[in-house]
């Protein structure tokens, strides 16, 4: 049940960047194609039992973000529900608490190691309710700071969450690693949710300039 209530979270995700961005289908297909996929052959077991194959699919999930980028850079984009999949990562921050307890990743991905994606989750909420009435706080200079602060943390779980994991590149948490990435749902967060977050950052951004 607990990794069902993930998948859903994962496709939570996709349904509102899809909204977020004036519902843009060929994005909802193209990360529809890529769940369908990715979460295949995690459940099948493949990831577990040929692990470089996730980087693979990990490089195939980047190159198919930057083509979303590509169709998304110029929509008018509903900045709110950007700010709503941003507070949705305190959620993501649970269950990766909850993965490190089971022992499927190390402490080091969590709150308690070198993940701040809880913080970032929480200024996002901080932002959603004083942008309700006041809507010059997202052209503040502290709305960027965020913004590059939660890219930077995302791309940097990705990179610990990679060195930790079972592949031929791993370099840390030998002792308990980062294998949940391999498995169903899980294999979702790096390849569908962290590239929803990341895009959704750079479109704040971009929104902000205009």
């Amino acid at each position: 049940m607990f990794g069902f209530l993930f998948l859903g979270l994962a496709f939570l995700f996709i349904v509102i960047f899809y909204f977020a961005i004036g519902r843009n289908r060929p994005m909802l297909i193209l990360n529809g194609i890529l769940t369908t996929i990715i979460g295949s052959l995690s459940f099948l077991g493949i990831f577990r039992a040929y692990p470089p194959l996730f980087i693979m699919a990990l490089i195939g999930s980047i190159l198919l973000n930057v083509a979303i980028y590509r169709k998304v850079k110029s929509a008018r984009v509903n900045v709110t529900l950007l700010l709503i999949i941003q507070s949705l990562r305190i959620v993501i921050e649970y269950y990766l608490y909850q993965l490190y307890l089971e022992k499927l990743i190390p402490q080091i991905m969590t709150f308690k190691g070198f993940n701040f994606d809880i913080i970032i989750g929480i200024f996002s909420f901080v932002f959603l309710v004083i942008s309700l009435f006041r809507k010059s706080i997202l052209n503040n200079w502290i709305f960027a700071l965020w913004n590059y602060a939660g890219i930077v943390s995302l791309i940097s779980i990705v990179l610990i969450g990679i060195f930790s994991s079972p592949v031929p590149i791993q370099q840390f948490s030998f002792d308990q690693p980062n294998v949940a990435v391999l498995c169903f749902p899980y294999a979702l967060l790096p390849t569908i949710i962290v590239p929803i977050a990341l895009l959704s950052h750079i479109l704040l951004l971009r929104d902000r300039k205009r």
